[in-house]
């Protein structure tokens, strides 16, 4: 009984399920195909009501033809003279949904493959070149980087040379250098 309340929806799917069972079993139609259908709606465009109705017909003809078991003849066309299609100019993007395209013959679509696959490998490799530029120019700046940090390392370098250079001949600088590395040097019992 726990079980029932806990799983309360497969029960009631289970239960649905076994319903429409039963319906088919006695030859009841189900509720969707008794649904009524809206007749008196009414279309602007006078091409799409008369191909509504067509569609219809056709759903009913086949209905029909199942629940006899057998083929029906196609209903017999009236012979009221039909009506000239109205122009009416579509924009191109409902033009494309709404008219079906030709089908191209086999060769030219071959041939779309084909310039689709090379336009598809011109991109490939566009984007390589355009990576293989950007690693380049990476290189350079990272180059010039470096060359700025050597010059600068050698500049520093030159001058503090010439620096203690000049404290060499200076006899109170070197005696300061030499008092400088008896305290921060290495303990005299350590040498």
């Amino acid at each position: 009984m726990r079980w029932l309340l806990d799983n309360i929806w497969i029960v009631v799917v289970i239960a649905g399920v076994v319903a429409q069972l039963l319906k088919a079993a006695r030859g009841q139609p189900a509720a969707d195909e008794t649904a009524p259908e809206p007749e008196g709606k009414t279309f602007d465009d006078p091409e799409l009501a008369d191909q509504t109705r067509r569609i219809r017909e056709e759903i009913r003809r086949k209905i029909e033809e199942r629940t006899r078991g057998g083929a029906l003849p196609p209903p017999a066309e009236t012979a009221a003279e039909p009506e000239p299609p109205i122009q009416i100019e579509l924009p191109p993007v409902i033009r494309e949904i709404l008219i079906p395209q030709v089908a191209a013959p086999a060769a030219s679509r071959a041939g779309q493959m084909r310039m689709a696959e090379e336009a598809e490998r011109q991109n490939a490799r566009a984007e390589q070149l355009r990576e293989a530029e950007q690693m380049k120019a990476a290189a350079a700046r990272r180059a010039e980087f470096e060359a700025r940090m050597a010059d600068a390392e050698t500049a520093a370098r030159t001058q503090a040379r010439a620096t203690v250079l000049e404290d060499l001949h200076d006899p109170a600088a070197l005696r300061r250098a030499f008092i400088l590395r008896e305290v921060l040097g290495p303990p005299i019992a350590l040498r």
